[in-house]
């Protein structure tokens, strides 16, 4: 019988594993549409005012900053900070 708490639980996760996967790097196009993904859902309602040219260079940007080791995060960091720089749709007035 085992005493130590920690080797139980050891024993319970290691026989829940069925598969170990190993990291693959993305390549460009797999980064290029994780940071367009990322750019519509991280910009809501307000993404979809703004042109695709825009779209790919602001993805373009977030996959210069992007850091393998941490994988999509990264490129979520980035495109979150740069969803800061585009201005707000242009209110139009009644006048």
């Amino acid at each position: 019988m085992c005493t130590d708490p920690w080797l139980t639980v050891q024993a319970s996760l290691s026989s829940r594993i069925t598969a170990v996967l190993p990291f693959v790097p993305f390549t460009e196009a797999e980064l290029m549409a994780i940071a367009t993904e990322a750019f519509y859902f991280l910009g809501g309602e307000r993404s979809l005012s703004v042109s695709p040219d825009v779209v790919e260079r602001i993805s373009r940007r977030a996959i210069e900053s992007y850091i393998a080791e941490e994988g999509a995060r990264s490129l979520h960091r980035v495109i979150s900070y740069l969803l800061t720089d585009i201005p707000e749709p242009l209110q139009q007035s009644s006048t």
